[in-house]
């Protein structure tokens, strides 16, 4: 695999020859990474065992849209670019209600004892003025501890992002999964102070995670670290990781068992599941679905965050908030406003 070194050269190309094709950096590494179709056709998997980069969507399914590797190559990461300007960001007061009355249901239904906890999500749109090859230089470079991808394909459109959490991660027979969840700012020289509503958040994660483990593999191999602070940009989460034999079983039904997991869903997961889809008023399309290179011995699959859909002239970033009885409505507003911020103050 040689090593291009001109990343707008290559990145050019890849746009005009009008193939799928997908960049991406994986987390705490230096490589830069780009797979190229041949053609223009829609390759889908059922098993996950053909190699290639997966991008999956929000709701469930069978059949997975998939970039083979037919042209694998590197390119260097250049440093950004100065920004020429900075972008406006502003909410409309329609964006606010909507999401404020979303969470309220959402609290509703915890109050009810429907569910314990949901995501909710919204949309924020933003005219798009940066050249994308230069924000995805300034993503690649800013968040060096994330899956920072670009992915560009005629079934699904065209994605950026830069997600901190793990699916699954399969190497040499071992596999890591993490349970992330609570959110809150990162302040330089201070210690996060954790509340109660961010610590049973991650915790019911945890639970739902090894729960389902446990299912595939005996208890006494699926056991949680010690949950830890881990910082995405300007945010930090509650984490805890789960690392374990693969042994016989399959990368899909893994899959199939964590996704999607209550850090993006709630719980209980099906219950959750019905209340977005009575109460969200858009499609999550591949927003918290999950991504990433796959072949037959190793994985490296991420839940798609702090992403967004690009189109000519416009940004759709999609952020998400989870409820419990101890959220607070104008709080939930502001983690929202974070998370959007997080992309847009790079993008």
């Amino acid at each position: 695999m040689k090593i291009e070194n001109n990343f707008y050269n290559i990145f050019a190309q890849l746009k005009h020859a009008k193939r799928p094709f997908v960049l991406y950096r994986l987390p705490n590494t230096n490589t830069l990474i780009y797979i190229q179709q041949k053609d223009s056709s829609n390759y889908t998997t059922v098993s996950l065992k053909e190699e290639g980069f997966v991008f999956a969507p929000f709701n469930r399914t069978n059949q997975f849209i998939y970039i083979p590797k037919h042209h694998v190559s590197k390119v260097d990461i250049p440093k950004p670019k100065a920004r020429a300007k900075i972008l406006n960001i502003s909410e409309t007061t329609a964006q606010k209600l909507y999401y404020n009355n979303l969470v309220a249901n959402a609290i509703k239904a915890i109050s009810n004892g429907v569910i314990q906890k949901v995501v909710v999500s919204r949309l924020r749109k933003q005219e798009l003025k940066q050249n994308i090859a230069e924000s995805f230089v300034r993503l690649l470079n800013a968040y060096p501890n994330a899956m920072v991808y670009f992915w560009s394909h005629p079934k699904t459109g065209t994605w950026i992002g830069a997600t901190p959490e793990t699916l699954l991660n399969l190497e040499a027979g071992k596999c890591k999964t993490m349970a992330l969840a609570g959110t809150i700012a990162h302040e330089n020289n201070k210690l996060p102070k954790w509340s109660s509503k961010e610590i049973d958040e991650q915790q019911m994660v945890t639970v739902f995670i090894k729960k389902q483990l446990e299912v595939l593999y005996p208890n006494n191999e699926i056991k949680p670290s010690t949950t830890y602070t881990r910082r995405a940009g300007n945010l930090l989460h509650l984490c805890a990781d789960f690392e374990f034999d693969i042994n016989q079983v399959g990368l899909l039904d893994l899959v199939k068992s964590l996704h999607p997991t209550p850090a993006v869903s709630g719980v209980p997961v099906i219950k959750s599941l019905e209340f977005i889809k009575a109460f969200e008023t858009h499609e999550r399309k591949y927003y918290a679905g999950f991504l990433g290179p796959v072949n037959k011995q190793t994985a490296h699959i991420y839940v798609n965050l702090r992403c967004a859909e690009v189109k000519k002239s416009q940004l759709t970033i999609y952020v998400g908030g989870g409820i419990t009885s101890k959220s607070n409505i104008a709080t939930e507003w502001e983690e929202s406003q974070r998370k959007a911020e997080t992309l847009l103050n790079v993008i």
